[in-house]
């Protein structure tokens, strides 16, 4: 089976870079607002955490391949 593997660094936000449905599998590890091994002041106020979270999910789900799973759906 042959696999065809790329490495992108960017923002996760935006993923332009990226068809729709055109990946297999979604990891994330999103930061917590207020844990304390996260960067300081990353967000202003929780609903800027939230706004970051919900661009995040939506090119997630935009990029994943039709009848792929993702826990995400369950809470977004």
């Amino acid at each position: 089976m042959n696999t065809h593997h790329k490495l992108i660094i960017g923002n996760c936000m935006s993923m332009k870079e990226i068809s729709d449905e055109e990946i297999h599998l979604v990891v994330t590890s999103p930061p917590y607002f207020n844990a304390p091994f996260d960067y300081e002041g990353l967000f202003k106020n929780y609903d800027q955490y939230l706004g970051v979270l919900r661009k995040v999910a939506a090119e997630s789900f935009r990029v994943l391949r039709n009848g792929k799973y993702n826990h995400l759906s369950e809470v977004w």
